[in-house]
């Protein structure tokens, strides 16, 4: 059965119909549980499967899940994920040449076809990046939607989780990809369009004030980071709170001025979640909320007000904190600490 295919008025439609939406759906895009700069990684290593660990795969797996950095997946998921683990020596010992062949291999083994297919058509992105494009349940129910939208000749094909559904996904996304008008980042940009319009109606009961952001700074590591204004050398701890503080300085250094004049809100504005690749939400709210304190003889920011750097400590020091402590003082003025600021800059 042929793919789909598309005329330029189409083509153009779509294009169109998307760029108009895209700030709309990505203001509400879950960004960290979808962190792109592991993917190329993963492509190389599964030009290899056997080489693929346990630990591997199911990091891997748990991604297309959107269950980056979560301990747990649900239950459904969670059990896919370990069948597919387990049944991974026997896959990897003769892999299928072709991907009708590796989707078969998998659907006559995993009970639940619905998850199974999604893990599944993740692996083949990653295995043959050049035939398919990232495809789930969502991005497919986005791609249905658009082609009734435009009243696409094929606009009553419905989900079958099948190589025709990838097949289809594929076309329809390279289709459209071309005549939008970002540039490098007209692929990236169109995938998470897609997924979150796909999935747009989970975000029904959410408070529409709720919006997300792209962290600026998504990996980070201590012996490549350089400031011209920042004496990065002074911070002497390594954890969470730490990578946090210097992926401000390292933000602020294009605009150093602006370390003498911040609020507390500005701050958390510059480092959503996912920033230096702390995407558990747990984890990065703890971070966050012990940035403004002084655990451990931290001393990142001067407040003018040493009981608010202490009601930030015993907030960060309770088991049952507020998560979001810092939204009740988003206006407090706040400067970077100048012992972290480098001598000709004072």
């Amino acid at each position: 059965m042929p793919t789909l295919t598309f005329t330029e008025k189409e083509k153009r439609a779509l294009a169109t119909l998307i760029q108009e939406q895209m700030n709309t759906h990505l203001t509400r895009f879950p960004y960290a549980r979808y962190p792109v700069y592991p993917l190329e990684e993963w492509k190389r290593l599964l030009c290899d499967p056997a080489n693929v660990t346990p630990t591997m795969l199911k990091q891997i797996l748990g991604w297309t899940f959107g269950g980056w950095q979560r301990k747990d997946l649900p239950s459904a998921q969670s059990s896919v994920v370990r069948s597919i683990i387990k049944l991974w020596p026997e896959f990897t010992e003769k892999v299928p040449p072709e991907s009708a062949g590796i989707l078969q291999f998998w659907e006559e083994r995993l009970t639940d076809w619905t998850n199974g297919f999604q893990a599944v058509s993740f692996l083949l992105h990653l295995m043959r990046p050049d035939e398919y494009e990232i495809t789930d349940s969502h991005r497919l129910q986005a791609m249905y939607e658009l082609l009734q939208t435009i009243n696409h000749q094929e606009n009553d094909c419905s989900l079958s989780r099948s190589l025709l559904d990838l097949e289809n996904y594929s076309s329809f996304f390279r289709a459209i990809l071309p005549k939008l008008s970002f540039g490098d980042h007209n692929r990236i940009q169109l995938d998470r369009f897609l997924k979150a319009y796909g999935n747009r109606h989970a975000y029904k009961n959410v408070d529409n004030s709720y919006t997300t952001s792209e962290p600026h700074i998504w990996k980070f590591s201590w012996s490549d980071v350089k400031t011209e204004h920042y004496d990065l050398e002074k911070i002497t701890l390594r954890s969470n709170t730490d990578v946090l503080f210097a992926c401000l300085l390292s933000l602020l250094d294009k605009q150093p001025d602006v370390g003498q004049k911040l609020t507390i809100g500005q701050v958390v504005e510059l480092l959503p979640l996912g920033t230096g690749g702390i995407c558990n939400p747990a984890s990065f709210k703890y971070a966050l909320i012990s940035l403004f304190g002084k655990q451990k003889g931290r001393d990142y920011f001067a407040t003018g007000d040493s009981s608010l750097q202490q009601a930030f400590t015993d907030q960060a020091n309770q088991s049952t904190r507020d998560m979001k402590f810092y939204d009740h003082f988003l206006e407090t003025k706040i400067t970077v600490n100048k012992k972290y600021i480098k001598e000709h800059d004072l």
